[in-house]
């Protein structure tokens, strides 16, 4: 089992399990990316270094490429990211206050403290034991870089001497004398706790503690946790969990009334594509966000905040179960169809149950006001095995499971048996089925593709680009042979069921790579996504792939393609928060962190390119100044042969707020007047909140020395043609 690091928080990866914990597209490269380096692949020539698996955007394949041998190491330093949760200020007072006062207890009882610290980071709770003069701690971190760390930290702080650092995980652990332990602690303080609270193996963790590491006597800190959830009713959420219908309808009728009549396909054009209500992402796959920037016009509540969980992280009765389900009845509050569960957390640091730190979201946190912003745990959504039709006053059960390592959550009418429904898995992250769902976008489409259709008549369509629907859409729109490529066989076979559902099968080819594709088009299309991207931009995939097919005459001058226009832009800003994940931390509760401050920059700029992919709903910024298009492409053209530089100056107006960062989308221009766009769902305002589209994610580049007084930042762009990526460098 191997610990590996996205987006800011641990996510445990069993060579034996499912996918399910894979929740975002870059956690499956990255995956790919670490398994190559742990199988220490070496160049034949006996050159040091390792070998790393990186996608190349321009041909959508794997390269390797050689990096220095601590390499994996850095990167994962790099990216796990200990920062975010050091600077989450609430969470290290509690903790304190929660360990002082267990401290406090343990001398009144006339005993020697003896303090174990399991997955130390930092080592930060160890020092804040030491403070109190305990007779002796023991912090055991099995992330070797981390280890390293805490070893050095320590020292500068003056408690090498008082904290002994144990190079492994607590389960390898040994009590007696001469071990690791001389003998149990009375006193675990430990944080392994994710979004999930459970899903880092927090289980396993505690009990293996409790029974092998802990004395009879022992208290633990933090002593109780609590899980809750609230069923609701939430179209967005429904987005990112079922596949549904298109409907055509709205913009076919626009297009009928600016023509005075049909189109060339408006015979069989049948309002919608139908698609079956049973097409779901696997309800196991975790959805964790920040609730608290979910607008929340956008949900209605159908049941209070109801706790599920009450965990012993102390074992006083018995071991935490691993596997435990509950079942909760209540009065639906509102009326509405249950699509989704919110689930978050609390904790008490102290023995007596007093001190709370709680995950809960702003609508229902006992300290809105006060509210702390963290990374490192936010909450999440779950979603029911089917979405029901809720009336207020209707009695509804809420039944709550857990793993070791998952949760699950359904919502019943009470007295009734759940229908088993066969689910067909969609192949897809939540936030392209949020897209692939999105009809405003969807309706863009349907409109610039009536819009060719109605100008000319195509007889063979090519449809490119992964987990897309539009080839349907062409095919229920025309009455021209469309060529679908799709490189998931899981996902052309779903394709190819809707199709048959649908009556297109006669029109429809579906081909899995581009070498299979021959012939001559009249128009290719593209949504353009790929599982391979990361970044927005890197769908610029479609541009080469085009280009392949010029190569082969499959692409003449005279087709059209669609979209035809790519642009990319930037934005100054001011991030609220976010800039957390990348700030130093300096001192932390009074402990000098200089040490932390200088391996994690160093890891980033070995690392980490200055871009980043983020889903900036999620993370407030304000507008600094006006959104500059800082790169355009013909995307019917010849990419160049050399890479393409872009200069310039994004103006700054807004100086009441510090620059802290950019903000870098991309937009497709689908024919002239038609655009699709990754970024601002509305034209930003300076000195205004950003509203941002939640089906993509943006580019962030964050500034290391925020500046208020700047009136221009001065950017060159590379499009680097040999890789399909740009590379960004922007100067205050």
């Amino acid at each position: 089992m191997k610990l590996i690091y996205f987006r800011r928080k641990k996510i445990r990866i069993e060579l034996y399990c499912s996918w399910s914990k894979q929740t975002k597209l870059e956690k499956s490269v990255r995956l790919l990316r670490v398994l190559g380096q742990r199988l220490n692949v070496r160049m034949s020539t006996g050159s040091p270094g390792v070998l790393v698996q990186r996608i190349n955007y321009a041909s959508g394949k794997n390269e390797w490429k050689m990096m220095p041998e601590d390499y994996d190491y850095t990167q994962e330093l790099a990216r796990a990211a200990f920062a975010d949760m050091l600077h989450d200020e609430e969470r290290n007072r509690l903790y304190r206050e929660g360990l002082v006062a267990a401290i406090r207890k343990i001398k009144e009882r006339g005993d020697t403290v003896r303090v174990l610290d399991i997955g130390t980071g930092t080592g930060l709770l160890s020092m804040m034991a030491a403070v109190e003069g305990v007779d002796s701690i023991v912090a055991c971190e099995e992330f070797r870089p981390m280890a390293e760390c805490a070893a050095r930290v320590v020292e500068e702080n003056g408690f090498k001497d008082h904290i002994k650092i144990i190079r492994k995980r607590s389960t390898e652990l040994t009590v007696g004398p001469g071990c690791d332990l001389e003998e149990r602690a009375n006193i675990l303080v430990t944080e392994v706790f994710d979004t999930e609270l459970i899903g880092e193996g927090a289980i396993g963790t505690y009990n293996h503690a409790n029974q092998e590491l802990l004395s009879q006597d022992r208290i633990v800190v933090p002593g109780i946790a609590r899980m809750f959830a609230q069923a609701v009713s939430c179209k967005k959420a429904s987005e990112w969990s079922r596949l549904r219908s298109i409907e055509l309808d709205p913009v076919k009728k626009a297009k009928r009334r600016s023509t005075g009549g049909g189109g060339s396909g408006d015979t069989e054009q049948g309002g919608r594509i139908h698609i079956e209500d049973n097409h779901t992402i696997n309800n196991l796959m975790l959805h964790d966000v920040q609730l608290s920037e979910l607008d929340e016009t956008l949900f209605t509540p159908l049941s209070p905040p109801t706790q599920v969980f009450h965990f012993d992280l102390a074992c006083r009765s018995a071991p935490i179960p691993t596997k435990e389900t509950t079942q909760n009845r209540f009065e639906a509050i509102n009326s509405g169809e249950c699509t989704a569960v919110f689930m978050w957390w609390d904790c008490f640091t102290d023995p007596d149950n007093q001190i709370l730190l709680s995950c809960a979201p702003k609508w229902i946190h006992h300290d809105p006001k006060n509210m702390p912003w963290r990374d490192h745990w936010m909450q999440a959504i779950y979603y029911p095995q089917s979405e029901i039709k809720v009336t207020k006053g209707d009695s509804l059960l809420l039944t709550s499971n857990h793993d070791e390592y998952s949760l699950t959550f359904d919502v019943n009418h009470e007295n009734t048996t759940p229908l088993a429904v066969p689910h067909v898995d969609l192949p897809m992250c939540r936030t392209r089925l949020g897209a692939v769902n999105n009809q405003y976008k969807n309706n863009q489409y349907t409109q610039a593709i009536l819009q060719i259709l109605s100008e000319r008549s195509p007889s063979r369509i090519l449809a490119l680009s992964d987990q897309s629907l539009l080839g349907l859409t062409v095919a229920k729109l025309s009455s021209a042979r469309v060529t679908v490529v799709q490189e998931n066989s899981r996902m052309k076979d779903i394709l190819f069921n809707i199709a048959q559902k649908n009556d297109l099968v006669d029109r429809l080819e579906f081909v899995s790579d581009l070498e299979e594709v021959s012939g001559e088009y009249d128009l290719v299309v593209a949504d353009p996504f790929y599982s391979v991207s990361v970044l927005p931009w890197h769908n610029l995939l479609f541009w080469f792939q085009t280009n392949f097919l010029k190569d082969k005459g499959i692409v003449t001058d005279s087709t059209c393609i669609l979209p035809g226009a790519f642009k990319l832009w930037v934005l100054p800003v001011h991030y609220q928060h976010v800039w957390k994940i990348r700030a130093p931390l300096y001192n932390i509760q009074g402990f000098d962190m200089k040490h932390f401050d200088k391996i994690i920059e160093k890891a980033c700029e070995n690392c980490d390119n200055n871009v980043e992919p983020q889903p900036l709903w999620e993370y407030t910024s304000i507008a600094l100044g006006h959104p500059l298009q800082v790169a355009r492409f013909n995307l019917s053209e010849q990419i160049p042969e050399k890479s393409c530089l872009f200069t310039g100056q994004i103006q700054v107006e807004d100086h009441q707020h510090d620059l802290n960062g950019l903000a870098v989308w991309c937009e497709w221009t689908l024919v002239p007047g038609i655009t699709t766009s990754s970024g601002p769902t509305r034209t930003p305002c300076i000195g205004e909140k950003v509203h941002w589209t939640m089906d993509s994610k943006q580019g962030v580049h964050f500034f290391k020395t925020p500046n208020r007084t700047t009136s221009a930042i001065e950017y060159d762009i590379c499009f680097n043609r040999s890789d399909g990526d740009f590379v960004f460098n922007f100067v205050i």
